[in-house]
């Protein structure tokens, strides 16, 4: 299964538009992102009515007293298959509602620098992550150490997305594919996936230049792992088609 792991809508950036463009590309489908509390429930009726949507990744304060309800009402929806927390600090709080992800089996999605990730794996050793836009990357050795130390855990993915709003244009891959190697070496191509973050590109770039520079910057790799990579290792950790758990 190939998917995008990792897209959102706006009211001028539509299903209907993502879906003729991953159908071309021969994707069978993607992953969106709530972008706020209030988009939740939209995107689960969009999920309904739009097969390609293949998972919903709502948006949760993790210090909402509700929490623990709003997980288990999720959890009955066909197409829920993550969280990303609001106002998210791994090393300062939400230790309740952290515990109730980890209970849940429910994984998250963290857009953090890497340097914060070891904190939070300490915290919450039994919590899936996946490591928004590779754990935002800055040159420096604190973020080759910390995707290092965050690949020791199991249950830790990370997301190739956002790679080029997250570099200086004319984007390149010969600019990202230093922290797109590094984390392939630690992570292993079966917990690194991609993620166009479609349509924060546009206008500059279009969905297919999000797939190329990542495929460049992967390099020549067998089928097998291109088909991680592109898809399966999605499909594994959000557990697209099969029950929760780890």
């Amino acid at each position: 299964m190939r998917l995008d792991a990792h897209q959102f809508f706006t009211e001028q950036h539509k299903p209907s538009h993502l879906e003729s463009i991953v159908r071309r590309a021969r994707f069978d489908g993607s992953i969106a992102v709530a972008q706020s509390g209030d988009d939740n429930e939209r995107l689960f009726g969009l999920a309904a009515t739009h097969t390609f949507l293949r998972g919903v990744i709502a948006r949760v304060d993790l210090d909402d007293p509700r929490l623990e309800d709003l997980l288990d009402g999720f959890a009955r929806q066909p197409r829920f298959c993550g969280a990303v927390g609001t106002g998210f600090q791994p090393g300062t709080g939400n230790p309740a509602g952290l515990r109730s992800m980890e209970q849940r089996a429910i994984p998250l999605d963290v857009l953090t620098p890497a340097g914060e990730i070891p904190i939070l794996l300490d915290r919450h050793p039994d919590l899936g992550i996946a490591i928004v836009h590779l754990g935002l990357p800055d040159g420096s050795d604190v973020w080759f150490r910390a995707m290092e130390r965050a690949a020791q855990s199991p249950r830790v993915y990370v997301k190739a997305s956002g790679l080029i709003t997250a570099f200086p244009k004319p984007w390149s891959a010969q600019a990202v594919r230093p922290y797109v190697q590094h984390a392939l070496a630690v992570f292993g191509p079966r917990r690194v996936m991609f993620g166009s973050d479609w349509p924060a590109c546009l206008p500059d770039s279009i969905w297919k230049e999000t797939l190329a520079i990542f495929t460049q910057a992967i390099g020549p790799q067998t089928a097998e792992t291109r088909e991680w990579l592109l898809g399966e290792s999605a499909r594994a950790f959000y557990r697209i088609g099969v029950p929760r758990g780890w």
